[in-house]
């Protein structure tokens, strides 16, 4: 039997675009003090960047990078943190939250379809309560036979998964939108990738696809209908 392991995040309901939003309104936030636009949510993603590998994914850390993001503005310019901003730059930050699930294109058809050939696990990063939550309010959560959220996604959280789930290599794929942590760690860990990119991808997942056969880049979801009928008659 395949196995698809198959991203959340990007690859099957929006995300990025609405952390996007929430830049913006921070920067409308900041220029509303007296800062540049561009530079306040530059300032933004640097902490963010900075704070991720110590904190994680968490929605209250992103939150809480934009009130650091702030204050150092208002320190690199002599300006007095004002309470009520730094309680509208953590509102802003805790957005995420509370979007509503927006399923991409034909996802929820394809995956009952694949669904019933293949065995589907989950595997997407972030904080476990709020990936949990999403899949909860996705409606898509029984169609996997695992679901694992881990804190980053590389080669050895795959060797994991193929030790765990007795995966045969040749017939074991990863389906995500992210070079960096869906594509070129699956490949590194001897199974195959199908990328299929989002035109909203967070450039931290933008690195170059590793050169391999065991690449497939597809551009829609739909299309792994097509692809894995193909392989599984060759089997």
């Amino acid at each position: 039997m395949h196995t698809l392991l198959i991203d959340a995040d990007d690859t099957l309901w929006e995300n990025n675009i609405f952390y996007e939003e929430c830049f913006a309104q921070f920067g409308a936030l900041m220029a509303e003090q007296g800062f540049d636009r561009a530079e306040a949510q530059q300032t933004a993603d640097a902490i963010e960047r900075e704070r991720i590998p110590v904190v994680g994914y968490a929605v209250e850390e992103f939150a809480r990078s934009l009130v650091m993001a702030y204050e150092q503005l208002c320190e690199r310019y002599g300006k007095d943190v004002v309470d009520d901003v730094a309680a509208s730059a953590m509102e802003i930050g805790m957005m995420p939250a509370e979007y509503p699930i927006v399923l991409l294109e034909d996802v929820e058809e394809t995956l009952e379809q694949l669904h019933r050939r293949y065995r589907l696990i989950l595997l997407t990063k972030g904080d476990p309560q709020v990936q949990e939550a999403k899949l909860a309010r996705s409606g898509l959560g029984h169609l996997f036979a695992g679901v694992h959220v881990v804190p980053e996604k590389d080669v050895d959280v795959f060797h994991d998964l193929i030790a765990r789930y007795d995966l045969a290599p040749d017939r074991t794929w990863m389906v995500g939108n992210s070079p960096r942590s869906d594509i070129n760690p699956a490949v590194e860990a001897g199974i195959g990738a199908v990328y299929v990119p989002h035109p909203n991808t967070w450039t931290l997942e933008v690195v170059d696809v590793v050169e391999s056969d065991r690449v497939v880049v597809l551009e829609r979801f739909a299309e792994l209908l097509g692809l894995f009928p193909e392989i599984g008659a060759r089997e």
